[in-house]
């Protein structure tokens, strides 16, 4: 440790000497939005410290603009026939070369006479045909917002109007008030498992995320009435897109911090054809020091977990090729505290050793075959796994008596799935998508409790979709966007044709109004699909859940990167899942927790409904600063099979939160940042216990109340952020320094409410208090 902490200050030392004038090459692409086709001619200039540099795209679309000044620079591109482009503040370091990939819009206005200002590259959404609840996530925002730890994207979009996650544990994406589970990933076009270590079937979150931001490319994230081209979703969409590796130089990545000890590494495969690689590899920092036996006397529980990702990009005559991989384990033990003075053991009573274990595999090829500059087929195939396996030893006070594998949990599930998308663009008024595929899922059940078998079964269930999409442009700025997305499963003969539909009107420069409806539906999760009991399927025929959609916008730029938007939005839920056993609950309510009790007979008989509204008030980063405030109000509610309407859990009615940062240049070669974010939500809805009379035992000595079902709420949700950032330039590497305090305020924030039967009184177990993280990031 000690020749760590001089190796570190002479490194400190010697940075001074090692400097020099800083400059870096900005270069890119530039493609047509729509078919992906190189422009080749565009007029690209860029502009920093007073300094102008031009130059035009080649035959394959790209430019190259050296010596550009470290720091932050702006750039412009145009083209005739095009919309122009233009995007401000973009950074620039000495670690590595700036690459961009700009996408412009043809002009459909230009036979009108009509002067068009250049698109702000942050104002809409990568996807063309996305015109209502969409939002565009660049990867640079990612690393800057506060309270993300560490660049978690899922953590990043709870600053986002409509969305909520009063959870300090976990990064569950709630939507509207829907449940959690309703959220479709996607990376690279590909549908993925849950990206989260310590995840669990049937949710979509977890405590820790696998993708890496410094990896992502500008992404899109959908909150409601999504495109037709996604289906089996209900809640909302999180498009993911890895970049593509330095197709000329050799860089590398390296970082310490609290999320673990990252390596990364990516350059040319070929500089004569482009094609490029770029991997990242992370090991979890508190399972490194568990493993050097720092925490042995703490006796809590470390966790441990490691994932690699990796991209592939070749170039071909006639398309492209690509690969994507996403690997992840991770590994949690915790062991009943005796020693806890809060808790109060009693004699006798049972405490739980628990072991939990998850692995995640995911790789896809997508080969892209050019037909024409008009017309394009992308065809994915890919392959996916989730293990699951938890065990709970119990353990008895004070004699430490073991009692082996009271609980087991091992589960799997794996899918085979083929995507065939093609892409035509008609004329510069008219675009149309469309495509086909089939997902093959494989499932595997073992569950036991006190040695006695509880769950047992296997198999296999394969669902067939299609889609397509229209998008038609009149010359005075109206745009619609008709579509149909249909998915058929065989399991049981279940299917859904749903129609979507989309307007856009560009009132003016400034403003615009966008309206969004549609049809969306969701298979249930495969664990509750192929629930058996006394070997019998219980919920085979179970359909799926379905989701009419409307939504309104309102946009109103208000001068230079600055934007008021409003939506309303309206969703109706039909076909619910509901258990007549508990005639009070949904499915609507399951999906937020770590482990989700799936094993019930359901019936297809509830609803929902979710409504509200939700504003946005924007500056995007310019000048050294930017700030997002969002409010949202909203209401959630739920038929069970009792035909009783009741709140959801996920009702929490109000959602504030408000994000502010500034960026100091200081010198030639350093930027300081400073970045807050402070959120007040409404609490999470549960079930409250209540006194059996009747019981003869312990055990059932008390009960889940269902006569007040989510009436109660937790309290409201408050929590303060601030992180703090330095990138420092040298001649050829840059470091950044990063320091991130969390819940600034201490505010103790209960992250769930339960009845203790020996004690006979609620507990309230609470989230993260005042946490200070930090570390810092090479690049060279």
């Amino acid at each position: 440790m000690v020749k760590l902490v001089k190796f570190f200050s002479l490194l400190l030392f010697l940075c001074p000497i090692i400097l020099s004038a800083q400059t870096q090459t900005v270069r890119g692409v530039v493609i047509e939005k729509s078919t992906l086709e190189p422009l080749p001619g565009a007029t690209v200039i860029v502009t920093s410290n007073d300094r102008q540099f031009g130059t035009s795209t080649n035959e394959a679309g790209e430019f190259s603009v050296p010596n550009v000044p470290v720091g932050r620079c702006n750039i412009f591109v145009s083209m005739v026939g095009f919309v122009p482009f233009a995007s401000n503040n973009i950074l620039v370091h000495s670690g590595r070369e700036t690459v961009l990939e700009i996408a412009l819009d043809e002009d459909v206005f230009v036979l009108h006479g009509v002067t068009i200002t250049p698109v702000v590259d942050k104002e809409r959404p990568l996807n063309a045909l996305a015109v209502v609840s969409a939002r565009m996530l660049s990867s640079e925002e990612a690393n800057r917002y506060a309270g993300t730890f560490g660049g978690d994207p899922s953590r990043m979009v709870v600053g986002f109007a409509g969305v909520v996650a009063a959870n300090d544990q976990r990064n569950d994406i709630i939507i509207r008030g829907n449940s959690p589970m309703g959220l479709l990933w996607r990376l690279d076009g590909f549908d993925i498992p849950n990206p989260n270590h310590f995840g669990t079937m049937g949710a979509t979150g977890g405590p820790v995320g696998m993708l890496n931001s410094n990896q992502l490319a500008n992404s899109d994230f959908f909150t409601g009435a999504f495109p037709a081209e996604f289906g089996n979703a209900l809640s909302g969409v999180f498009d993911l897109r890895l970049r593509n590796g330095n197709n000329q130089n050799h860089e590398f990545l390296g970082s310490v911090g609290m999320n673990g000890f990252e390596l990364g590494a990516e350059g040319p495969l070929s500089r004569e054809t482009g094609a490029s690689y770029m991997v990242n590899a992370r090991y979890s920092f508190l399972g490194l020091l568990g493993a050097m036996g720092i925490f042995d006397e703490l006796g809590g529980a470390i966790p441990e977990y490691q994932d690699l990702s990796a991209r592939i990009n070749i170039p071909l005559r006639s398309g492209n090729l690509s690969w994507t991989t996403l690997l992840g384990t991770s590994r949690i033990e915790q062991n009943a505290n005796f020693d806890d003075p809060e808790h109060g053991w009693i004699p006798g009573e049972r405490g739980e050793n628990m072991l939990m274990t998850n692995r995640q595999v995911f790789t896809g090829v997508n080969y892209t075959h050019r037909f024409s500059a008009t017309t394009r087929l992308e065809n994915r195939l890919s392959y996916q796994s989730f293990l699951n396996r938890i065990t709970f030893d119990g353990i008895e006070y004070p004699t430490g008596e073991v009692f082996p594998e009271i609980i087991t949990v091992n589960n799997s599930e794996s899918r085979v799935a083929y995507l065939a998308t093609l892409n035509h663009r008609v004329n510069a008024q008219n675009l149309i998508r469309s495509g086909v595929g089939a997902d093959v899922f494989l499932l595997n059940v073992h569950n036991t409790f006190d040695n006695t078998v509880l769950n047992d079964y296997s198999g296999t269930s394969t669902l067939l979709r299609a889609f397509a999409q229209w998008q038609h442009r009149f010359g005075s700025g109206f745009s619609v966007i008709p579509g149909v997305y249909a998915h058929y499963y065989t399991f049981n003969g279940d299917y859904s044709i749903e129609p979507r539909l989309g307007f856009r009107w560009d009132v003016s420069r400034a403003t615009s109004f966008s309206l969004g409806s549609g049809l969306h539906s969701q298979l249930q999760p495969r664990l509750v699909q192929m629930f058996e009991r006394d070997g019998v399927r219980q919920n085979e025929n179970l359909e799926m859940t379905r989701s009419w959609q409307t939504v309104v916008g309102f946009n109103q730029r208000l001068g230079t990167g600055m934007r008021l938007k409003v939506e309303v939005y309206y969703q109706s839920l039909f076909n619910v899942p509901v258990i007549p056993d508990i005639p009070e609950e949904s499915i609507l309510n399951f999906g937020d927790d770590f482990n989700n009790n799936w094993d019930h007979v359901f019936v297809n008989q509830g609803t929902g409904r979710n409504y509200g509204i939700e504003v946005t008030l924007e500056r995007f980063f310019d000048n050294q600063y930017y700030f997002l405030l969002t409010a949202s109000l909203f209401d959630s509610k739920y038929t069970g099979y009792d035909g009783i309407e009741r709140r959801t859990r996920f009702a929490g009615n109000f959602a504030l939160n408000g994000l502010f940062g500034y960026e100091w240049r200081i010198g030639e070669r350093t930027l300081l940042s400073v970045n807050t974010k402070a959120s007040f939500v409404g609490g999470r809805r549960y079930v409250p216990m209540v006194r059996n009379t009747l019981a003869e035992n312990l055990n059932d000595l008390h009960q889940l109340d269902y006569s007040r079902a989510y009436i109660n709420r937790l309290p409201n949700y408050f929590r303060w952020d601030l992180n703090f950032g330095m990138k420092i330039n040298y001649r050829r590497f840059s470091i950044e320094w990063f320091a991130e305090v969390n819940n600034i305020t201490n505010h103790r924030n209960i992250w769930s409410r339960h009845f203790d039967i020996a004690r006979g009184r609620y507990m309230n177990m609470y989230q993260y208090g005042f946490m200070p993280v930090g570390g810092f990031r090479i690049h060279f």
